[in-house]
């Protein structure tokens, strides 16, 4: 018989942010040694510790999008603020597409493996 926790860190809500916040750090640790491919290395992990396709797409975005916001906006200032601020928006979200890819390789890995 299962026991039931009654934790409010059980709540699917919670669970979710939580793997928000890996990604975010994941794509912290990778970026330096991987570049661009981090987002979708990540999000290949991410999708697939989550396994829920359309929970492992969006949390692969949101952390993707996080991470890159922050490191771009770091990197920006330290340049000086040169680039407009439309390139640095779109380039976190080509990387947010490239998370999000990620996310979703993960996921159809993981449904397949676990069916």
């Amino acid at each position: 018989m299962e026991s039931k926790s009654n934790s409010w860190l059980d709540a699917p809500v919670v669970r979710l942010i939580m793997m928000v916040v890996a990604t975010v750090l994941l794509n912290f640790g990778l970026f330096p040694v991987l570049n661009f491919i981090a987002p979708l290395v990540s999000g290949i992990i991410i999708g697939f510790l989550v396994a829920k396709i359309r929970d492992g797409v969006a949390v692969s975005f949101l952390g993707t999008i996080i991470s890159f916001s922050i490191v771009f906006v770091i990197a920006e200032w330290f340049a000086g603020f040169t680039t407009p601020f439309i390139d640095v928006v779109g380039a976190v979200l080509i990387m947010g597409g490239i998370g999000t890819a990620g996310g979703l390789i993960g996921s159809v890995i993981s449904s397949n493996v676990r069916s």
